[in-house]
């Protein structure tokens, strides 16, 4: 299995609200069956997740016991008062509790299925931490572990524009249905603020303002996406900050549909 840090986004709107449950909950028993030690930090309640995968006939009880699944309630792992150095460290506490419990030689690698608790997206002050965390797990990322760095639609839709692009640069691919992975890279990016502005401005208007936005990056359209700030700064000189929060929602809503899980 090729590893990956990958981010996950999972629909708000969508009429089944727990879509992705069962779809997570069936790659965790693909990847214990292929021998991999499962650390899960999605949920808010121990209790209530367990309830949950014992409702799907996975062997829950038997795979914590062994070692195999770690469970950990998101609000209590993730916190925006807890450093970027220390959120790492605590991820290598858990992996060398389970080497501890399971032996080394008994589990093929790691697999790390997180979600960042609420209290991050509270402020912008708040978001800037996680996406420092996140963009030090990426530069720190050396393939050993898979991760999967899980968000909804309604949470990113309280971030900034360019926070979510930082998000998405930090990540390597965006996770699908199906275990299906996109690679992220700037082409892909400066495609989706294309849409996004012929969807607030039309096509002509839209077209005049990328001509603009392009000299203003020298020539170079990937900076945009490099620099997310400098690109969001740079929508509220052209329009004034009450368009430009348009713009970028449109921006926002496109990316939301190229990226959802």
């Amino acid at each position: 299995m090729g590893h990956s840090h990958s981010l996950c986004v999972f629909d708000s709107d969508a009429p089944a609200e727990d879509y992705w449950r069962p779809q997570i909950y069936s790659r965790m028993s693909h990847y214990i069956s292929q021998g991999y030690a499962i650390v899960y930090i999605m949920e808010q309640n121990e209790t209530s997740t367990i309830r949950r995968l014992s409702a799907t006939d996975f062997p829950v009880e038997d795979f914590v016991e062994s070692g195999a699944l770690t469970i950990i309630s998101r609000d209590v792992f993730y916190s925006p008062s807890v450093t970027s150095g220390t959120l790492t460290e605590q991820w290598n506490k858990i992996f060398a509790n389970i080497e501890r419990k399971r032996g080394k030689r008994n589990f093929r690698g790691y697999v790390g299925i997180g979600m960042p608790a609420d209290s991050f997206f509270s402020t912008e002050i708040t978001q800037q931490r996680l996406v420092d965390y996140e963009s030090v797990v990426a530069h720190n990322y050396d393939g050993s572990i898979e991760a999967m760095c899980c968000y909804t639609t309604e949470l990113l839709d309280r971030m900034p524009l360019k926070y979510i692009i930082m998000l998405l640069n930090a990540h390597q691919n965006t996770s699908h249905r199906d275990g299906k992975l996109k690679p992220w890279n700037n082409e892909r990016g400066v495609d989706v603020v294309r849409r996004g502005l012929d969807e607030a401005l039309g096509v002509y208007v839209s077209e005049l303002v990328f001509k603009l936005l392009i000299v203003d990056f020298g020539m170079d359209k990937n900076a945009m996406i490099a620099s997310p700030d400098r690109f969001e700064n740079k929508l509220r000189i052209l329009f004034g900050p009450s368009a430009a929060e348009i713009v970028c929602g449109k921006i926002r809503d496109e990316l939301k549909k190229e990226i959802m899980y």
